[in-house]
């Protein structure tokens, strides 16, 4: 494919192929059965896509192989916020350890379908083994024709320029530090969502912290302020499409147009806040339609409020245990 070796039609590619995988998760999600699905699949899609582009296609299919893995007991844990912590609380550990070579910005994109499983999950509260098996199908199919789809587009010209190999940027120490504490928040992120049936309040009150927190607090400071400029402007935006444009237009082709958007945005390595209010609208978007796109808006808004205060509250007590430990290894 002569195309995809001129950089300049990389541009042009790269929509075109987040448009094809975007339309592809829903056709996967009907031929299984699993119609209501087809959100948590565009979003893993975007996600496999985000990681192949930013990192290399071997961590993308990692990703998509945890993501099935924990597919399972993230449904089987509908209505129980012991095993639905669990889960978010796996997870966590396995985002912070990722910290050492710093890949952890780019992986947190496929907590946003784990977190779906839980508070959103399609299936019904008892899934039979065939809808399992059904979903980790999607979620594997999906995410490999994904990769497959990328390696066709834009394989040839990604081989012409190799990514670096991702640095060792923590000790595992810190990194298993980093973890536990993304894992502090979940026990009380995860069960205020799973009582008080949040769904998708809650999937944003879970999400909130794994973006905001860092591996060093003194670093999570100014993160939490790009989130927080970042969720208001993608709320912002949100509501002003909503009374902008007209009802008729179908709210899953703007999620389309605000994907591509958002790819580009990780594939330029755009501003930090940047990027949170382009994934902002792409996650509502994917999650609302015409008649409630406002009310999702602004409960996203309420929700991650209440996220970016219990991250606070963890910071303010992590911060002083972080100094005494460095004072005592520099003394």
């Amino acid at each position: 494919m002569q195309l995809a070796l001129n950089p300049r039609a990389r541009p042009a590619l790269l929509v075109l192929l987040v448009v094809i995988c975007l339309l592809m998760a829903g056709q996967i999600a009907r031929l299984l059965g699993l119609e209501g699905a087809r959100g948590l699949l565009c979003l893993t899609n975007l996600a496999t896509l985000v990681i192949c582009i930013r990192l290399s296609w071997r961590q993308a299919l990692i990703a998509v192989g945890g993501l099935a893995v924990l597919a399972v007991p993230a449904v089987l844990s509908q209505g129980d916020p012991l095993m639905a912590t669990a889960v978010i609380a796996a997870a966590a550990l396995g985002l912070g350890l990722s910290a050492r070579g710093q890949l952890q910005p780019v992986y947190w994109l496929m907590m946003v379908s784990i977190c779906m499983l839980i508070t959103q999950s399609t299936l019904p509260a008892n899934p039979s083994a065939t809808q399992l098996t059904s979903l980790v199908i999607a979620v594997l199919s999906s995410g490999g024709l994904s990769l497959l789809l990328h390696h066709l587009l834009l394989g040839r010209l990604a081989a012409a320029q190799p990514k670096p190999m991702a640095a060792v940027a923590h000790s595992w120490r810190r990194c298993l530090a980093y973890g536990l504490l993304l894992a502090s928040t979940a026990l009380i992120t995860t069960p205020i969502a799973v009582l008080h049936h949040w769904h998708t309040n809650g999937l944003w009150l879970i999400l909130t912290p794994f973006l905001v927190l860092r591996p060093f607090v003194r670093d999570s400071w100014k993160v939490a302020l790009h989130r927080s400029l970042g969720t208001l402007a993608g709320v912002a935006l949100v509501i002003g499409l909503a009374r902008v444009l007209p009802h008729t237009l179908p709210i899953l082709l703007l999620a389309i147009v605000m994907a591509v958007i958002t790819a580009m945005i990780a594939a330029r390595h755009g501003h930090p806040a940047v990027m949170v209010s382009s994934l902002t609208a792409t996650i509502v978007l994917f999650n609302s339609n015409s008649s409630d796109l406002p009310l999702m808006a602004d409960q996203r808004l309420q929700a991650c409020g209440l996220g970016i205060a219990i991250c606070l509250g963890v910071m303010a007590l992590a911060h002083p245990i972080e100094q005494s430990l460095q004072s005592q290894r520099t003394g």
